[in-house]
């Protein structure tokens, strides 16, 4: 068993590196210890999970909590009312099974056209002009808008909505400002939920109520086992997670195509290869998140390694999504591949319940992008992008690109 930390200085994490080239440093610890005591210089100490194998088996084990209070920090702002992200079974269980039952699949796929709608309209603003920020014109403003679709938003609202989004989302404020950028957040759900509980269709099952929050709603009346402050944190949490999530998916995904020039022409020429693109993309450059933290309750096993209980463990994903044992030529970009059963959104109980929404709005967005522009290139050098990190998520602050100008489509509604 290691017990001695390994001071040997872990690989910059710098997304552009390692969307370039491979990780010889952590290929060789996935190699020899996938399971490996490290100690940063600023002397924090965890242990690192590398291998495929062992992510899997870290992502299920009961003995480590996904309760960021018990790693000694308090939680983040953006997840500061997000009771299902940030609990353990069995309150995780309960709210998990409440949220499913509105958070269905059909309620995504009846979301497609809206998604299809609202990127076209996107498009159509910059199509005459050649140049776009993919982040700012479409990867931000896209999920913001179909969300507010699928939560039932207001039409009147959502304007206002997707600007305060920005606001709250924003990393260029200090904390005590997106703090109470939150509570301004927070507020604004707690009039919606009660608008919505007074005009909730009664008889109606929750996955047959017009969107999220009338079926969520339904659920808490039904079970009486979800508090309104646990209905508003679920709330949050979509907004916040599932926003992000897809934005960087979104952003990074392109970017990585435009890197590799011969898979976006094989995508571009071949549209039935963008859901495998999307998989592809989740598995190697890792939007839907770096990595996932959790603490020790108890003496933990993973792959053989004995982790000591009150031990932080830091589940490398992407680490393990470019594992040679799991994937063959793991470190090659393949957009034609077939079997990925990569944990870019998780694995096991805290598995991303946003995963099908996150999928199908970047479907949509690579889609109409790669369909509608030619000529797609970086208006920029790629090592002059700017990145940002929210807790596990990393992405561009902006994505200028270039195209062939062309005339503007008419968009439905």
């Amino acid at each position: 068993m290691q017990t001695k930390p390994d001071l040997e200085p872990l690989l910059d994490f710098s997304p552009y590196r390692l969307l370039t080239e491979p990780d010889a440093v952590h290929q060789r610890m996935r190699t020899e210890s996938p399971v490996r005591l490290v100690r940063e210089e600023s002397g924090f100490t965890y242990w690192l999970v590398s291998g495929y194998a062992e992510a899997r088996q870290a992502l299920r084990a009961p003995g480590l909590s996904n309760d960021p209070r018990r790693l000694g920090r308090p939680v983040d702002t953006a997840n500061a009312y997000s009771p299902m992200a940030n609990n353990d079974p069995p309150h995780h269980t309960r709210l998990r099974g409440l949220v499913s039952h509105g958070f269905t699949r059909r309620r995504i796929n009846a979301l497609a056209p809206r998604a299809e709608a609202v990127t076209g309209e996107l498009l159509d603003a910059l199509a005459p002009t050649g140049r776009a920020d993919v982040i700012a014109d479409l990867a931000f403003p896209l999920p913001v808008l179909v969300i507010c679709e699928l939560l039932g938003v207001p039409t009147q609202d959502r304007d206002a909505f997707r600007a305060w989004a920005a606001r709250t989302l924003s990393t260029a404020a200090g904390p005590r400002t997106r703090e109470e950028r939150s509570r301004r957040l927070r507020a604004y759900f707690t009039r919606l939920v009660a608008a919505k509980r007074a005009a909730v269709r009664p008889g109606l099952a929750p996955d047959e109520q017009p969107d999220l929050l009338s079926a969520l709603i339904v659920a808490q009346e039904q079970r009486s086992s979800l508090d309104d402050d646990e209905l508003i944190g679920l709330a949050v949490l979509l907004l916040v997670a599932g926003h992000e999530t897809t934005t960087n998916l979104i952003g990074n995904g392109l970017l990585t195509l435009l890197l590799h020039p011969d898979q976006l022409t094989l995508v571009r020429d071949d549209p039935a290869l963008l859901p495998s693109a999307v998989e592809e993309l989740l598995r190697y450059e890792g939007s839907a998140g770096q990595s996932a933290l959790r603490v020790a309750v108890d003496d933990v096993v993973i792959g053989g390694t004995v982790i000591p209980r009150g031990s932080v463990v830091n589940i490398g994903l992407s680490l393990a999504n470019r594992d040679p044992g799991a994937f063959l030529d793991a470190d090659t970009l393949d957009v034609r591949r077939t079997a990925n059963p990569h944990l870019a959104f998780g694995h096991g109980i805290h598995y991303c319940l946003g995963a099908p929404l996150a999928r199908m709005l970047a479907t949509t967005a690579l889609g109409a992008l790669l369909g509608r522009f030619g000529g797609l290139q970086l208006a920029v050098p790629a090592d002059e992008l700017r990145w940002r990190q929210i807790s596990i998520l990393c992405g561009l602050t902006a994505l200028p690109i270039s195209f062939a100008p062309v005339r503007p489509e008419t968009s439905g509604t």
